[in-house]
C-alpha cells in the first residue's frame, strides 16, 4: 500500500523545530536525503528510508537508524544525481499524493538552492502535488491551477520559469491577474498579498513558481 505523503528531509537549515514536528502526520513515510538524518534525529523520528551516498553521516548516526529499522539505499559518492534528487525519484515510484520536502532550502550553496527548487518539477510531471516548506516559506510549481492556504497579509509571489505563463487568474489577493500573462524574469508577480485566508492562482500555459511567505515569520 502506497503512503498518501511522502516527507522528503534534506541536508538544509531546519531552526523551529516543533515547526516541523507540528506538519508532521503518523502515517507520513519518512525518507532522508543522506544527511538530513540528522535532523530526524533531532525531530525525534525513526526514518523509514535513508537515501544517497551517506558520507554526511556520522558513524553513531548509521548505526542509531540501523538499529531503529530505517531501510538504507546506499550509492557511490561520485554519481550523476544529488542525493535530494534521488530521494524525490524514489518517491515518486511510490506514487504518493503529496510530496512534502522539508530541510531543502538556506546554507551558503545558492547553486543548492536553486536546484533543490528545480526539482520540484518532476513530481509536476508526474501530475503529484509537492512542496518545499520552511518555517517562513512555501514554494510550489504550477501549470493548471492552485489553492494556497495562508492569512490576511501573507505574502504571495508568482514568477514564469518558462519565457512567457498566460491565461493566469487569481483570487483572494490585493492585486488581482485577470487571464494576464508574466513574462520570464519579471518582478511583476513579486510580494503580492493575501486579502484572505485562501488565494488561487490558475494558469493556462507555460510554468509558474509560487512562493508563500508568512508576514509574521520574517
Amino acid at each position: 500500500m502506497f503512503p498518501k505523503r511522502v516527507v522528503i528531509i534534506a541536508n538544509g537549515d531546519l531552526t523551529d523545530l516543533n515547526f516541523y514536528r507540528d506538519l508532521l502526520n503518523p502515517d507520513d513515510y519518512i525518507v532522508c536525503a543522506n544527511g538530513g538524518t540528522r535532523h530526524a534525529i533531532a525531530l525525534g523520528l525513526k526514518p523509514d528510508l535513508i537515501i544517497g551516498d551517506l558520507d554526511s553521516l556520522k558513524p553513531d548516526q548509521k548505526h542509531k537508524m540501523e538499529i531503529a529499522g530505517s531501510q538504507t539505499v546506499s550509492y557511490p559518492s561520485e554519481k550523476d544525481a544529488s542525493d535530494l534528487e534521488l530521494a524525490v525519484d524514489h518517491a515518486l515510484g511510490m506514487k504518493p499524493d503529496h510530496i512534502l520536502i522539508i530541510g531543502a532550502l538556506g546554507g551558503k550553496r545558492i547553486d543548492h538552492t536553486y536546484i533543490n527548487l528545480m526539482l520540484l518539477y518532476r513530481p509536476l510531471c508526474s501530475n503529484i502535488r509537492a512542496s518545499i516548506i520552511d518555517e517562513s516559506q512555501e514554494i510550489m510549481l504550477i501549470n493548471n491551477e492552485l489553492v494556497i492556504e495562508g492569512s490576511r497579509g501573507d505574502y504571495l509571489s508568482l514568477f514564469a520559469l518558462t519565457s512567457e505563463a498566460s491565461g493566469i487568474v487569481t483570487e483572494g489577493l490585493k492585486f488581482s491577474l485577470k487571464n494576464d500573462s508574466l513574462d520570464f524574469a519579471s518582478t511583476r508577480g513579486l510580494s503580492n498579498v493575501f486579502t484572505d485566508s485562501q488565494a488561487k492562482v490558475a494558469i493556462k500555459s507555460g510554468l509558474l513558481l509560487v512562493i508563500k511567505t508568512s508576514r509574521l515569520n520574517i
